[in-house]
């Protein structure tokens, strides 16, 4: 892909100078989000930072962080692991399709909405099977996809440079009836130990899933000292076969 998407990833509301961040050839920005019951009745800020981004020319992502939800249902259900797998998944899928209601009412759909798969990992005191991940997973894609069918989906992992774990999970989704997505997201921090490992990792998982690959250093507190640079992963991003090489997600540190 000769024109990788660079994405700047944020908390919503803290997108600060965003005609200063598309100078710096920045193509789009991720607004990470905090789903709670009832996010669709204050969402007026969610709203104002998708607008915000998209009146400036660039594409919108939304980044949905579904544990403090989770967390909200664990709290009613306990360790009850039907109950909280049904509340849970009903509340994804009521909330998530009514903010993107919302968010499609006032012109302001997002271009993607990302999903953390180690979410589960995050969620203490209660222990879920594959299915019943998959499940809850599936409710988010539904949701995003019944409002907006032109958003892509993003999955994000933490196993940008174990390819077995990575597509252990992504095989154990699919089959366990995991619904279609777009986008693999591999959370990474440059170095040139891992590099390769990053590399054959990219490739294999676009092949296997037939999925568009994003490489995400945005968790990266010195991007400057690494010794793998920037042009580095982009070019590795930029031969991804098939051309499913997406971009590249950032902090604002990293093109300050």
């Amino acid at each position: 892909m000769s024109d990788l998407c660079k994405i700047i990833s944020v908390s919503c509301g803290s997108e600060g100078d965003i005609n200063g961040i598309k100078a710096k050839g920045i193509s789009a920005i991720m607004s990470h989000v905090e789903i709670k019951n009832g996010i669709y009745d204050s969402a007026d800020q969610i709203i104002k930072s998708g607008k915000d981004v998209q009146g400036a020319g660039l594409k919108w992502s939304i980044g949905l962080n579904l544990l403090p939800l989770y967390e909200e249902v664990k709290t009613e259900t306990g360790a009850d692991n039907r109950m909280f797998v049904r509340k849970a998944e009903r509340g994804g899928f009521e909330n998530i399709h009514k903010l993107f209601t919302r968010l499609s009412e006032n012109g302001a759909l997002p271009s993607f909405a990302q999903i953390n798969s180690g979410i589960f990992d995050e969620l203490q005191g209660i222990n879920l099977s594959f299915e019943e991940q998959t499940r809850m997973v599936n409710a988010v894609i539904n949701a995003v996809k019944a409002v907006a069918p032109e958003c892509k989906v993003i999955i994000s992992t933490k196993n940008s440079t174990d390819n077995e774990a990575a597509k252990k999970w992504f095989n154990r989704f699919q089959v366990s009836g995991g619904k279609k997505f777009d986008i693999i997201s591999l959370e990474y921090e440059l170095s040139s130990e891992t590099f390769y490992d990053l590399s054959l990792n990219m490739s294999d998982l676009s092949r296997r899933f037939e999925a568009e690959i994003i490489v995400d250093i945005s968790g990266q507190a010195d991007v400057a000292s690494a010794d793998i640079g920037l042009e580095d992963l982009d070019s590795a991003v930029s031969i991804v076969p098939l051309d499913r090489g997406f971009g590249t997600v950032y902090s604002l540190n990293a093109i300050a």
